[in-house]
């Protein structure tokens, strides 16, 4: 199955999304992927499209440091 793309700016032609692993486990995905516009990081399960963002020891969103400060 293709990934989706979200532009940041068509312009560029930058992705918004970059996965950053994919798994399989008894027959489900499993995605990481981080936007590169907040910097937050997410996981995807199977193939329903949702995000969910991954937390820090706080509870708080996890953000890749590599796009956090944009």
């Amino acid at each position: 199955m293709a990934r989706p793309t979200v532009k940041i700016d068509d312009e560029k032609n930058e992705e918004r999304f970059e996965f950053i692993s994919e798994q399989w486990y008894w027959g489900t995905r499993y995605s990481v992927l981080v936007d590169r516009a907040t910097g937050v990081t997410y996981t995807t399960v199977g193939e329903n499209g949702r995000l969910t963002p991954l937390l820090d020891k706080d509870g708080k969103p996890y953000v890749d440091p590599r796009f956090g400060s944009r």
